[in-house]
């Protein structure tokens, strides 16, 4: 139950401990099914084994990567639900698994970097707003702000946003990153999190204007660089 509590997948965990003290090769990875047809008794180390964590996060970052993700999805529900988010209020969980599940190693840190989708973040992360919501970041929140007030509901897609983001980029002069990365800040509050087109669709258009307003007002507080 705590390793459950604490994010680990079944799979993950039987695959470790099968894994702990027998070999098979150079494989890491094992299905259950391979597990049964493969393990042999007389493979174990006779030896002591030593528990490592790393290990156990790696290969649950690779199940959480690779399973089905409407299964993560159900799975994260739980994780989700002792934040306070209730995964019915926001976007399609799965398509938010789909995004985050390869930056997480256990469902605790996929719904914790996942938290931005379903509702507004308390603070900004420090380093990342020094270096991006500064006094230069303005124009480019205030016009992508402009830009994505015209886009009609249908048309909230990475596609359409991608392109939004871009000619905002062209019509100042500037690479896309410097225009994604201060409105990555604005929307996520850290400078980290799927493609910038991508987190858009999720957040929403409301709460994609509402924390541009809101990274704005941050800016003009901090007054200057």
């Amino acid at each position: 139950v705590s390793y459950r509590d604490a994010g680990y997948l079944p799979e993950a965990l039987l695959n470790y401990l099968v894994r702990l003290g027998w070999s098979h090769g150079d494989q890491e990875v094992f299905s259950v099914e391979e597990m049964i047809r493969m393990f042999d008794i007389e493979s174990v180390n006779k030896s002591a084994s030593s528990f490592n964590t790393d290990k156990l996060d790696w290969l649950n970052q690779h199940y959480i990567a690779n399973g089905d993700p409407e299964r993560i999805a159900r799975l994260l529900s739980p994780h989700l639900g002792r934040l306070g988010i209730d995964p019915s209020q926001g976007p399609d969980p799965v398509a938010v698994v789909k995004a985050q599940a390869a930056r997480a190693k256990t469902l605790v840190e996929l719904a914790e970097i996942s938290a931005f989708c379903f509702q507004d973040f308390a603070d900004y992360d420090p380093a990342s707003a020094k270096k991006h919501l500064r006094a230069a970041a303005r124009e480019p929140l205030t016009r992508l702000k402009a830009a994505f007030e015209l886009m009609a509901l249908e048309d909230w897609t990475p596609e359409a946003l991608h392109r939004a983001v871009e000619r905002v980029a062209e019509e100042l002069g500037e690479k896309m990153g410097k225009v994604a990365q201060p409105l990555r800040v604005a929307i996520v509050g850290r400078a980290a999190s799927p493609g910038i087109d991508v987190t858009l669709e999720l957040v929403g258009k409301e709460a994609t204007l509402r924390r541009i307003d809101r990274a704005i007002v941050y800016i003009d507080q901090r007054g200057g660089d």
